[in-house]
């Protein structure tokens, strides 16, 4: 989003917002190209502001000597290797033990990777991105031991998506303030759909997107769902395509050749969304820049991690990112954790997003970092400030 379009939308909300007078400041959704372009407009415009606030400055006393273990689904994927290796910052910062388990993308090896904690003394577990159907046995026999559960980017076994009747097995979720809660799917969904209304406002409310999808992961079904629910609300806009590939296939040209194909299908799109980071550098950024319409298709990214910032510095075909801090997240994890190690509820963690592109919030040559020292508000929870 240039500086001079962000203008644009600017002047538009304001007509739009006059032409729909007594809308509040939260409008019930409407079937009105006028009004639903206003709310996306007015979404974008907090986006860019960014969602998050500092955390909780509840005293939360760190318990003492505890071990924490870390189920990561895979260190070599950024999308878990960002999380865990902040869990064990975190850890190291309030003082635990704490011990990583790699699942290196195999969840064959992810249950015994949880038995081994139990068998190992663990007394938190954090899951990085592994679904508690996965793990659900072991998970099982950690819950009867007293283990605090979490998870971060992973989803309890009475999730709706799994049909929802399930017993749970987490302790708890992070929580991420008014208005979910611990709920990770409706915060899932939201910031599916705050991508969506970028789409649409950056499309001036006439999106037809072609939808990347990778139906393997929970966290991106929900996010897709978000997504998927905001662009019907436009009535002027449409998902002219969607695109499911599966993460074994970035490795390959597979990716990359089933979004192009479906980009020279539909030369009417003008719009794509990515689902995540390794889907946009390998299958994406690519199909976009060799289709030859890079400059005419406005591409929203998955996370934002680093690989992701420097496509839009280079103007690589992203053009732009709505970024969860996932350091953050990792921090509010082990701040979840320490609240039922000592009895509390779990924490406004203040966690939300931002939307960056080479513009608004331009990114440096770095990983994404918060206006917010969120590392800071939880050591002074934790009594840990010196």
């Amino acid at each position: 989003m240039s500086s001079s379009r962000l203008a644009v939308l600017t002047t538009a909300l304001a007509l739009a917002l006059t032409a729909c007078s007594g809308m509040s400041a939260a409008p019930t959704p409407t079937k009105s190209p006028v009004d639903y372009s206003a709310q996306a407009l007015q979404a974008t415009q907090a986006a860019i502001s960014g969602t998050y606030h500092e955390p909780s400055s509840q005293p939360r006393p760190a318990a003492r000597n505890k071990k924490l273990a870390v189920i990561s689904s895979g260190q070599n994927a950024i999308s878990s290797l960002v999380p865990a290796s902040a869990v064990m910052e975190a850890a190291a910062t309030i003082g635990w033990d704490a011990k990583l388990y790699d699942g290196k993308l195999d969840p064959k090896s992810w249950p015994g990777l949880v038995s081994q904690a139990v068998a190992n003394g663990a007394q938190g577990i954090v899951l990085v991105a592994v679904d508690c159907p996965a793990v659900a046995q072991p998970l099982a026999e950690a819950k009867a031991k007293g283990i605090k559960i979490v998870g971060i980017f992973a989803f309890d076994c009475n999730d709706v998506l799994f049909g929802g009747t399930a017993p749970s097995l987490f302790s708890s979720y992070v929580d991420f303030g008014p208005p979910v809660n611990r709920n990770i799917a409706d915060f899932s969904q939201l910031y599916g759909a705050d991508q969506a209304n970028t789409v649409i406002a950056q499309t001036d409310g006439k999106a037809k997107v072609v939808l990347v999808t990778d139906n393997e992961f929970t966290s991106i079904r929900h996010t897709i769902q978000g997504f998927r629910d905001t662009i019907t609300k436009c009535t002027t806009c449409s998902i002219v395509a969607e695109v499911d590939i599966k993460a074994a296939d970035l490795t390959t040209p597979a990716a990359a050749a089933s979004v192009l194909k479906v980009l020279h299908d539909h030369p009417d799109a003008n719009a794509v969304k990515s689902p995540y980071t390794a889907a946009t550098l390998a299958a994406v950024s690519p199909a976009v820049m060799k289709s030859g319409r890079a400059a005419s298709l406005y591409v929203m990214g998955g996370e934002g991690f680093e690989p992701e910032l420097d496509l839009i510095r280079k103007h690589e075909g992203l053009s732009a990112v709505t970024v969860i801090p996932s350091d953050w997240y990792g921090w509010a994890a082990v701040d979840t954790v320490n609240s039922l190690f000592i009895g509390q509820q779990p924490a406004d963690s203040g966690l939300g997003w931002q939307l960056i592109d080479d513009e608004v919030n331009p990114p440096s040559n770095n990983a994404y970092k918060p206006t917010i020292d969120f590392r800071s508000a939880y050591r002074a929870a934790w009594g840990r400030a010196d």
